[in-house]
């Protein structure tokens, strides 16, 4: 799987428009591992996965290709909605519900740190780029950013006041920044995906309410993109995922909207998550369970050959029959070589397909009771056969070349006349008598179908079409139709509702048709056509348009000639395949010039390769007619040409198609015309096939591959690999112990531990630094101060038990009987009162002084 650099710590795999996860996915972890509520996953670019537990109060970690978790976070959490981890390995967790914060976890830390204040959850977690931290918060209908370099908080989205205004959100939840900066919102209230782009309150709407011809969601609560920037959603209302690609969007899992613990349906899905391989991750929350789905097919190529042809390029006109009516019967319409060169013919008489590969003369019979007389037939990269059906007006699908029962691709209410399949598996039907073409995009409804080219009437304006047959999509979904009672080859532009004449009736061009059947382009975007009433096979370049065989237009079966001719088809070698239908068979015309410099065209009195005496060049325009000629000398040796005779003509010098270092050698009796003589180790018809036991990705990350016998090798490794490939890397850090807290990093052939600090150095970092040890050695002494403080204590208490409790001395007694006898004799004040009990008089002497006392 090809990865895009993105910088983000989270996957981002490049996808085929066309790729395909298998439908039922495999249990990742089930509720005796995560138990019954996860919430969110997040796997980071090294396939460390991330899980969420809400019930359990805990994230879990699996490393990659592990089936058991190796960590275990939940000191402090609380129903965690969220979990995210950035680049350099941190797991940032939502534990807003009951703490109002987000956590940070470092490697092995066995507590969270605090990095935001929220004022309630956050249901989606992201770090960009440039190392903001985004929370989602469902409550307050925003969303928020914090730098996590020097703490700034500030609103990424969102007033604070649910609407569905364009700077409004109603309860987001998922979210995803990408590398430019563009941040999409799971706007779930308000059923819609969110674009703000950098510096912008006002969001676009990409998907969803309010972005007509996108879907129509329920509770979108989760959004992802891939290394192109498609869209992958979680739809919880709907308990499916969507994607969306050039042609639209469509569901990919649970498409039958309904809830269901299936291997193929989801539950509430909350959360998903690529591997880097592209295989799917969803929290499936209702049934308590992480499901994968695998990636099953992701081949960005095309099924079919685009030779690249220079503008003089030549076919030897006398074709090869390489399938007779003795094999195919009659009226049979399919034909289609595929990029290995294999061969598929659909017999309509005997309810068959037959396939040959390449360099076989015996085909291969798929033989179905699906087939019901089978028509035009178009091949996909993965080997999906494609077939119309004209005994009960469907298109069925066999995958894996055709073998085993078909499904239900496409309903069509009139025949097909042509078939092709895009680059995004989109099926195009020329229906030829409702004179228009229809679509049917790629998703699981087998009877939607659009008409994208055509109104249903036949006629001859720029949107019409008249009894169209053949039809070819580029890969950039231009489409191109042969458009028989128009004589003329329509193009519909991508994006384009009005189509225009490229050549044939109301084009410049010179050159007319008379029901034209058949177009291919070749790699240079020039048109290859079947001129079916005229007999013939017309080619451009950038010369224009020319007769390439058939040029007598004349209807007759000798080998030169073509009657009623269907379809075309180029092999990798640029030969052409003709269904020559009016003849029931099947003509290959050899590629038997392709130089750019020379100019070499045959004339059509040429009845085989050998005997070819060039006498004139001859250049068809007009319906066949000769608009122009060169006169060359006869040559004495029928295998040379040129003006002087001294150019080769033979099929070996010309083409040189034998490969890797092989010899070619001239054979007419073969129907290439040649044989390769392949060294040992190769095979094939041109020695294209190696099967040497050391080849160029035998041994992994450069290591070199030698041969010990005829089935066996030996390979040697690069420093830091090993396996019987190369493929392992070297774990040098398995019995390695790094000190005071630090991580053991292998390297290409060693390993470094990685101090958390600078206050530890040292290859185990196991040196402190000078002000760790003085912090360490104070702290020493104020310990040994406290231990001995203590233990003279305790020695005091116990020697005054000794002497108390042992020998009946008690030191403290007396003092303490002294102290008690002094509270008992407690002195009481008194207060006197004198009275004086005299006269005016003199007291005598024996007079009487009165004393009285009162306690207080």
């Amino acid at each position: 799987m090809n990865i895009e650099g993105s910088g983000l710590s989270i996957n981002q795999p490049k996808l085929c428009s066309n790729a395909k996860w298998n439908s039922d996915a495999i249990t990742f972890a089930d509720q005796n591992t995560i138990g019954t509520q996860p919430n969110s996953i997040s796997i980071d670019i090294n396939n460390t996965i991330y899980v969420s537990e809400g019930n359990l109060n805990r994230v879990q970690v699996w490393l990659n290709g592990s089936g058991t978790p190796i960590r275990n976070i939940s000191n402090g959490l609380n129903t965690s909605r969220a979990v995210f981890p950035s680049i350099n390995g941190d797991i940032y967790v939502d534990n807003g519900m009951y703490n109002g914060q987000v956590d940070k976890w470092t490697l092995n830390a066995l507590f969270g740190t605090r990095v935001m204040n929220i004022s309630g959850v956050c249901y989606g977690l992201f770090i960009d780029i440039n190392n903001y931290l985004y929370c989602s918060i469902n409550a307050t209908n925003n969303v928020i950013k914090q730098s996590l370099d020097n703490g700034m908080l500030t609103v990424a989205a969102g007033t604070g006041t649910e609407g569905s205004n364009a700077n409004q959100l109603n309860q987001p939840r998922g979210i995803f920044v990408d590398i430019n900066l563009n941040m999409y919102v799971a706007d779930s209230r308000n059923a819609r995906i969110q674009l703000f782009k950098p510096g912008q309150s006002n969001a676009t709407t990409v998907a969803g309410s309010g972005a007509p011809g996108t879907f129509t969601f329920i509770k979108p609560i989760a959004v992802i993109l891939d290394s192109d920037g498609y869209l992958f959603i979680v739809d919880s209302g709907n308990n499916c995922i969507i994607r969306s690609g050039r042609s639209g969007f469509y569901c990919l899992f649970g498409c039958t909207n309904q809830s269901g613990s299936a291997s193929n349906q989801l539950h509430n899905p909350q959360s998903l998550s690529f591997d880097s391989y592209g295989n799917l991750y969803v929290a499936d929350s209702a049934n308590q369970r992480i499901q994968k789905f695998i990636l099953a097919t992701n081949s960005c190529g095309i099924s079919y050959n685009l030779p690249k042809f220079c503008s003089n390029a030549t076919w030897n006109p006398n074709a090869t029959t390489v399938v007779n009516s003795t094999s195919i019967g009659i009226y049979s319409f399919g034909l289609f070589v595929n990029n290995n060169n294999t061969l598929y013919v659909s017999a309509y008489m005997t309810n068959t397909i037959l396939v040959w590969l390449e360099g076989s003369a015996s085909p291969q019979t798929y033989n179905s009771s699906d087939l019901n007389l089978p028509g035009v037939i178009f091949v996909t990269i993965n080997g999906t056969v494609y077939v119309y059906n004209n005994g009960d007006g469907r298109i069925v699908i066999w995958v894996q070349n055709g073998a085993g029962s078909s499904t239900s691709a496409m309903a069509v209410n009139y025949v097909c006349y042509g078939i092709f399949v895009d680059i995004e598996d989109n099926i195009y039907c020329s229906m030829s008598t409702a004179h228009r073409v229809i679509q049917k995009l790629f998703s699981n409804i087998p009877h939607a179908t659009t008409a994208v080219a055509g109104n249903g009437t036949a006629g001859s304006g720029p949107y019409m079409l008249n009894l169209p047959r053949g039809i070819f999509v580029d890969i950039n979904f231009n489409l191109y139709i042969a458009d028989c009672g128009n004589n003329r080859i329509q193009l519909l532009q991508s994006g384009y509702t009005n189509m225009r004449t490229v050549v044939g009736n109301g084009s410049n061009e010179t050159i007319t048709f008379n029901c034209p059947t058949s177009v291919v382009l070749d790699a240079d975007g020039y048109l290859f056509i079947v001129d079916s009433n005229n007999q013939r096979i017309i080619g451009s370049s950038a010369n224009g348009y020319r007769c390439i065989v058939g040029c007598t237009n004349a209807s007759r079966s000798a080998p030169n000639l073509l009657s009623q001719p269907w379809s075309l088809s180029f092999d990798s070698y640029g030969n052409i395949y003709v269904n020559d239908y009016g003849n029931s068979r099947l003509q290959k015309f050899l590629l038997i010039s392709n130089s750019c410099n020379d100019v070499i065209v045959y004339d059509d009195t040429s009845t085989s390769i050998i005997t070819l005496n060039i006498t004139t060049t001859t250049s068809y325009q007009n319906s066949g007619q000769s608009t122009s000629s060169i006169f060359l000398p006869t040559c004495s040796t029928p295998l040379s040409i040129g003006s002087n005779c001294n150019t080769s003509a033979s099929i070996c010098d010309i083409r040189q198609p034998c490969q890797n270092n092989s010899t070619c050698l001239n054979d007419n009796t073969t129907i290439r015309g040649y044989n390769c003589n392949c060294l040992p180790g190769f095979n094939g018809t041109e020695c294209q096939y190696d099967y040497r036991i050391c080849q160029l990705r035998t041994c992994s990350y450069n290591g070199i591959c030698y041969q010990s016998s005829n089935t066996t090798f030996t390979c040697s490794c690069n420093e830091g690999w090993q396996g019987v490939h190369c493929e392992i890397r070297i774990n040098y850090c398995k019995n390695i112990t790094c000190y005071n807290q630090g991580v053991c990093q292998s390297l290409s052939s060693n390993y470094t531990c990685l101090c958390i600090t600078e206050n530890y150095s040292g290859r185990y970092c196991q040196i402190k630094s000078g002000k760790i040890v003085t912090l360490e050695r104070v702290s020493k002494s104020f310990g040994y101060i406290a231990i001995i403080f203590l233990i003279s204590t305790a020695l005091f208490i116990i020697t005054m038990d000794i002497l108390k409790y042992y020998f009946g001395i008690d030191p403290i007694r007396k003092r303490l009987q002294s102290r008690r006898r002094v509270k008992k004799t407690k002195v009481v004040p008194v207060v006197q009162k004198i009275y004086y009990k005299s006269s005016l008089k003199k007291r005598p002497e024996n007079s009487i002084m009165v004393i009285e006392e009162t306690d207080i």
